[in-house]
């Protein structure tokens, strides 16, 4: 922290010896209706001529803002806040000379109906607070540029990821990802994959959903819904940018010998992206594209030591990655008339993973006094493919000025993804380095093929005395054939082949009710059924299972409007969290030869009731409190292989012929062990320490309680976890802003691991070329290296210590270039029908 202090004072230091050359300035203060000052009031800056912005700040605690370093010109003031009336003042002339010019108070008047979301029409605060949900305006984060949408999710305000890359908010897993309102249908293997590949040019916002109402798909804790950029304009326009960069390996421990420690240095690994958007907006057509290319390589290094029934095993891996990646959209959208729209959409991804070299395991063996008894060194090969598609159409009628529509969406995706391992070959060795066993050479083949079909109606009824009622349908057929082919030694493994086939439909129906009683007191009210039809076979086994359940989802918000400064909401809903696709195939999944994955047919869905009261304070700061419950709470659970007598006997089965002893391996597997309470806290607040210097804190702690069993041993703590997230923006000139921010998470506890706490300090300097067409910006993600995984996992007779160290420090340089119309309204947006499932492919 004191590595930051510094930086931030160095950063302010060169910020005011900047501000000392500046030309013209303008200043003056907001006053409410009362002539008290008005803090937090947006205040922009406009060309007198025609509108076009120079520069925007909030109003302070003492509702004065200043705008410095202005050039001779004539420009007008836009102020407004929500529940104000917009007010504009007079052309306001500075000369040559750069006489500094005091602007009358300027008072703003309240309005009967108080919009009740934030508008903004120029630059967004990087924080914004809405009733349902908190929103990171991606576009205006500086260290957000030149990332992949992993990379900045763990950025947002809240959101962790632990050493699986499984997503969390808030301490809570089964998040569930969104693309522009609609799930993605993907495994969590395959999730994270897709969001490594994206590129944070792409997306305009996200968006961080706590409790979604009835009309979202029941499934996920929480929501964060990822909002892509869209083209807003009449006539030819669209977007090019490139960016480089490069990542910094670690000097990691790679080898042991005697006792003593080797060193290897990842060295540095070159990404490159490129992206090209297109739009054509005539008369009742807009087509619309984009097509972005990622090339990224990246090194890893992980090191664990588990002691099992007396014997320890020192591990180290380290592997470098090289991913190639294609995303693509292409669509039209046809206005029949003012009221009625149908459209059309293609959207996508291709890609390839490989190991450019082979990756490294070193397994030391030894008695737990540290007696090294044996070794094994482990080489593996991966390739992996993905060619993923889906297909839209959809619908829009307006009926009537009272906003009476109804849409409708249809999907259909493919996903194709071919993964192969060319050769894990393992050589084993005595204590004195002398192989002394035949080498083990496992290779696998394991093609996914997903098949997803989704439809969806939505019908919106406006109802006298300010009422709204909503109702809805859709229904998705899963088809899921995961052919997991394992070869030992030339040799087809029975003891690790499973093909498994899995089709799943769900049919939902809901309805929203929604009323304003009075200025003050506003509510809506949703129900959402869901009936599931659920068929897993495994061929291989010849194993069935069907599970088939209808259950109720309500959903409840009430809104209190104190007085114009004060708000206060109230919300409830149940969700549920389906198995991912992948982790109900029960297959054995070979990571080392002491270390499996194992998937599980017997999952269940787990429940989650959850409350929330949000208190907000002048439209910008909240005040945060939830609670939320988890039965049937599905989780990785790590275990010995002896532990259970079924799974024991395919571990076996799996070892026959090698030199691994079967008693002495581990596995990760998914499984519903417990029930989870979380009691929340959080607060979010802007400040404005100057005209020149901004901030965005958001900070959370949690209060999380486990009850369960893993192995007939008993899982019953609470931890009390916590996490901030703050952004300072410094306004260096008219043209130039920096950005430093720091992300942090304390130690905490998921189900059987405890992890240490993780952060990391981000940097970021954007300079604004051509009137605002073009940006060129230089980041540094994880200046100091410390964003990496920790973790011990001492219960149920296993204890391990792991650490897992991705080359997270990252140096960027991206240009983008804006061409075109930029000036008129924007073409319409909407959600698709298949948004749930692909969140569940593998």
């Amino acid at each position: 922290m004191y590595k930051i202090s510094l930086l931030l004072l160095a950063l302010a230091f060169t910020r005011t010896v900047l501000a000392q050359s500046s030309a013209g300035r303008i200043s003056g203060s907001i006053l409410d209706e009362n002539k008290q000052p008005l803090p937090a009031a947006t205040v922009l800056l406009l060309k007198a001529g025609d509108s076009t912005l120079v520069k925007s700040t909030l109003s302070n605690l003492g509702g004065n803002f200043t705008f410095e370093q202005l050039t001779a010109g004539r420009y007008i003031l836009s102020v407004s806040m929500i529940g104000y009336a917009k007010q504009l003042t007079p052309p306001l002339i500075i000369t040559a000379a750069g006489t500094p010019l005091a602007v009358p108070a300027i008072s703003l008047a309240p309005v009967v109906n108080a919009l009740k979301t934030v508008t903004v029409t120029a630059q967004k605060p990087l924080i914004e607070i809405q009733a349902d949900k908190l929103i990171m305006n991606v576009q205006s984060s500086i260290t957000a540029t030149g990332n992949t949408v992993f990379e900045l999710l763990q950025k947002a305000p809240g959101v962790s990821v632990d050493q699986s890359d499984n997503i969390m908010l808030n301490g809570r897993s089964g998040i569930m990802i969104y693309m522009d309102g609609k799930q993605t249908y993907l495994s969590p293997g395959d999730l994270i994959n897709l969001l490594k590949n994206m590129r944070s040019d792409q997306i305009s916002k996200l968006e961080i959903i706590s409790n979604p109402s009835a009309k979202y798909d029941a499934a996920g804790r929480a929501i964060l819904n990822i909002v892509t950029i869209k083209n807003k304009n009449f006539g030819t326009n669209g977007s090019i940018s490139a960016g480089t960069g490069v990542m910094f390996g670690p000097t990691v421990a790679a080898t042991e010998t005697n006792g003593v420690l080797g060193y290897k240095s990842l060295g540095l690994s070159p990404r490159y992206n490129t992206a090209l958007s297109l739009n054509n907006r005539e008369g009742k057509v807009n087509v619309f594209g984009s097509l972005n290319y990622s090339n990224t390589q990246s090194s890893n290094n992980a090191t664990s030591a588990r002691t099992v029934t007396n014997t320890l095993y020192d591990e180290y891996t380290y592997r470098f990655n090289m991913i190639h990646n294609i995303n693509y959209k292409a669509g039209a959208d046809y206005f029949v008339n003012k009221n009625t729209t149908i459209g059309i959409l293609i959207s996508g991804n291709d890609g390839h993973f490989e190991n450019p070299s082979p990756s490294m395991i070193n397994d030391y063996v030894k008695t737990t006094g540290g007696v090294l008894q044996s070794s094994l060194r482990t080489t593996s090969e991966v390739e992996y493919a993905w060619a993923n598609t889906t297909f839209n159409a959809n619908f829009k009628h307006t009926f009537d000025t009272t906003g009476r529509e109804l849409t409708v969406d249809v999907d259909h995706s493919i996903y194709n993804n071919r993964g192969q391992e060319h050769g894990l070959n393992t050589h084993f060795f005595d204590a004195n380095g002398q192989e002394n066993a035949a080498p083990l050479l496992i290779t696998n083949d394991i093609p996914n093929i997903y098949n997803i079909t989704a439809a969806k109606l939505d019908y919106a009824l406006p109802m006298k005395n300010k009422s709204k009622l909503e109702i809805g349908a859709k229904s998705s057929w899963v088809n899921s054939d995961n052919d997991f082919r394992y070869y030992k030694n030339g040799a087809m493994d029975a003891g690790r082949t499973n093909h498994f086939i899995y089709t799943e439909n769900i049919n939902a129906l809901y309805g929203t009710f929604s009323k304003e009683f009075s200025p003050r007191w506003s509510l809506q009210a949703g129900l959402r059924m869901e009936y599931t039809n659920a068929d897993g076979n495994s061929v291989t086994l010849d194993q069935n299972t069907n599970h088939q359940y209808v259950n109720l989802f309500p959903s409840f918000f009430l809104k209190q409007v104190i007085d114009k400064n004060n708000e206060i909401s109230y919300s409830y809903s149940r969700r549920i969290d389906r198995p991912a696709y992948s982790r109900l195939n029960p297959y054995i999944n070979f990571a080392d030869p002491y270390s499996y994955e194992i998937g599980n047919e017997n999952l269940q869905p787990q429940f989650t009731n959850s409350f929330g009261v949000n208190y907000t304070f002048r439209h910008s700061i909240i005040l945060s409190l939830g609670y939320s419950s988890t039965t049937n709470l599905m989780a990785q659970v790590f275990k010995n292989a002896t532990d259970d007598p079924a799974t024991y006997a395919r571990v076996v089965a799996s070892t026959v012929g090698t030199n691994v002893d079967p008693s002495k391996i581990t596995y990760v597997t998914t499984e519903n062990f417990a029930t989870q309470d979380i009691l929340n806290l959080g607060v979010t607040f802007p400040i404005n320490f100057t005209n020149w210097w901004t901030a965005n804190n958001n900070f959370a702690v949690q209060y999380v309680k486990y009850q369960g069993k893993v192995s007939n041993s008993s899982l019953d703590y609470s931890v009390v976890p916590y996490n901030f997230y703050s952004s300072q923006v410094f306004k260096l000139s008219n043209k130039v802003s920096l950005e430093a921010s720091i992300n942090y998470n304390s130690k905490n506890r998921y189900t059987q691991i405890r992890v240490k706490e993780q952060y990391q300090v981000n940097l970021g300097i954007r300079k604004s070329l051509w009137d605002s067409k073009a940006n060129l910006s230089l980041t540094v993600n994880d200046i100091f290296a410390t964003n990496a995984f920790y973790g011990v996992v001492n219960t149920t007779g296993i204890h391990n210590t792991s650490a897992n160290r991705p080359s997270n420090r990252v140096a960027s340089i991206n240009f983008s270039y804006k061409f075109g119309n930029t000036n008129v309204k924007s073409a319409r947006s909407h959600s698709t029908a298949a948004a749930d499932e692909r969140n569940r492919a593998n």
